[in-house]
């Protein structure tokens, strides 16, 4: 077994990085900061930890001797942690997004082509319980594509649910865990 990264503080595993994004995934969707300029610190350091999970995975697979793993997972040849990564774009949508969300900040490039078009906005959502005479709502950021809307939370829940999908397939994660 390799020696435990001391970078990382108790975050050695997938399982525990997991647990961290199942951890922001909750607090987003249960207690979002008021504040939006925080609600998308939060929303970015959870999509940073999403993306980064495929190269976690893919480490303590080398290390198992159980990258088999992957191309079964898969159904085809992974060719190392960047194929990796382009099977979860070219597979899932929202891990695209993910993608090009988590890498935006270290690729910045003004008038970059960087693909599918991906923006962030700050937009007034109507609370579902409201009633026609009486309109609620809040500031909420938003992500959109050409075919797709989602609010940053609820983004952040959908890639911990791809997560605790595919790292029990992986046997990286314990079932019960993911529930």
């Amino acid at each position: 077994m390799a020696a435990p990264n001391r970078r990382t503080f108790s975050l050695q595993t997938p399982a525990d990085l997991y647990r961290k994004l199942n951890f922001e995934a909750l607090e987003l969707h249960n207690n979002p900061p008021d504040d939006l300029e925080q609600r998308a610190y939060a929303v970015m350091n959870a999509i940073t930890t999403a993306w980064q999970m495929k190269d976690w995975v893919y480490e303590a697979l080398r290390e198992a001797g159980a990258l088999n793993r992957l191309n079964e997972f898969a159904g085809r040849i992974i060719l190392g942690k960047k194929d990796f990564g382009t099977f979860l774009c070219e597979n899932s949508p929202w891990m695209n997004v993910c993608f090009q969300l988590a890498t935006a900040a270290k690729h910045f490039d003004v008038g970059q082509d960087t693909g599918l078009e991906v923006l962030t906005t700050i937009e007034f959502q109507v609370a579902p319980e409201t009633t026609v005479h009486e309109l609620r709502g809040q500031d909420e950021i938003m992500v959109r594509t050409p075919r797709n809307s989602i609010s940053g939370p609820d983004l952040v829940l959908l890639l911990d649910y791809i997560w605790s999908r595919a790292l029990p397939q992986l046997g990286l994660l314990d079932p019960q865990v993911a529930e």
